[in-house]
């Protein structure tokens, strides 16, 4: 999900919520929003816009700016967040966390009001790694009556051993264990590409450590002996990132692996398209005829799976291969 101002959005279900209730939105409309996503903070022209929703259709500018009003109303976007730049286009002006790619992150999707209240402990397994017997099995004991599902291991190698990463799943750390320490667990799963989000537990916390803690993009920090509302609320946070990591995980596999079936000529028209070339500009940059790329074009969006070229984006995006924005593009 990502969130708007007071709304949030769902690009993968097409779904938009203010307040927890479901918002309308039109094809085109929301089809409109999926490029403004893509490149935030940069200006995208109305030509941009147009030949993107209505390829090979002669549209008026008022039916965008029509689509544009629609977006603002049913979102309730102010002109700050959904800014019209003169004569030229619109701007989605998002705060965005540094990154490679330059995209807004997903957040945790906010509850809903028809939800089970307590169906966010069902979201992912639970692991506790301490090599206190005692306080292992406490805390595994303690999740389980709260309906979660955990498991305890003696040691970061009990739980590389035996843990899967094929379903969401976070983990409840202690920072000093017999064997290494919880940042060494920390740099592994990192180093494995596990989306694992973790809460570090200890009994000897500093400032120090727990800034490290977080800088190292732990979750959470908590102190033993640990208190059972801190303990509710950071494995809940916890888990509902779980699921969303799990979920960017599993599209950013199956884009990858639909991504490795394209052949060479193919990805080189996808990186251009993804730069915004047209057709006859990636005929003579690639030493092709026109109609050869629209082959190329056809089969790749095949293989991709995308029937758009906003759908060539979000995967674009998806797999890291968009371009740098420019500081000039983003200050226009």
């Amino acid at each position: 999900m990502i969130r708007l101002g007071g709304a949030w959005v769902s690009l993968e279900r097409r779904e938009a919520f203010r307040e927890g209730t479901p918002v309308r939105l039109g094809s085109r409309a929301f089809d409109i929003l999926e490029v403004l996503l893509a490149s935030p903070n940069r200006l995208v022209t109305k030509d941009e816009l147009i030949s993107t929703i209505w390829p090979g259709t002669v549209v008026e500018e008022n039916n965008l700016q029509v689509q544009i009003s629609t977006l603002r109303k049913a979102l309730e976007l102010d002109r700050n967040l959904l800014e019209t730049v003169p004569r030229r286009g619109y701007r989605l002006n998002l705060p965005l966390p540094p990154g490679p790619t330059g995209c807004p992150s997903l957040v945790p999707e906010p509850p809903r009001p028809e939800a089970d209240a307590d169906a966010w402990t069902r979201l992912a397994n639970v692991y506790v790694v301490d090599d206190e017997p005692a306080v292992r099995t406490g805390l595994v004991r303690q999740l389980r009556s709260m309906g979660i599902a955990a498991t305890g291991y003696a040691s970061a190698e009990a739980f590389l051993a035996y843990c899967a990463f094929d379903a969401p799943g976070c983990l409840l750390l202690d920072v000093r264990l017999h064997d290494g320490s919880g940042f060494d667990l920390l740099d592994e799963l990192a180093r494995r590409q596990a989306p694992f989000p973790i809460v570090f537990i200890t009994g000897f916390g500093t400032i120090d450590m727990s800034v490290r803690a977080m800088k190292a993009g732990a979750e959470g920090f908590l102190t033993k002996p640990v208190d059972e509302r801190q303990l509710l609320a950071a494995i809940r946070e916890a888990t509902e990132q779980a699921r969303i990591r799990h979920a960017e995980n599993t599209l950013r596999s199956a884009a990858r692996a639909r991504y490795a079936g394209l052949s060479a000529r193919e990805r080189q028209v996808f990186e251009r398209l993804l730069r915004g070339h047209l057709n006859k500009e990636i005929a003579a940059e690639l030493g092709l005829q026109e109609v050869t790329v629209k082959v190329h074009k056809k089969n790749l969006m095949t293989k991709l799976d995308a029937k758009t070229l906003v759908d060539l984006l979000q995967l674009g995006r998806m797999l890291g291969l968009l371009p740098d924005i420019p500081r000039h593009a983003q200050s226009a």
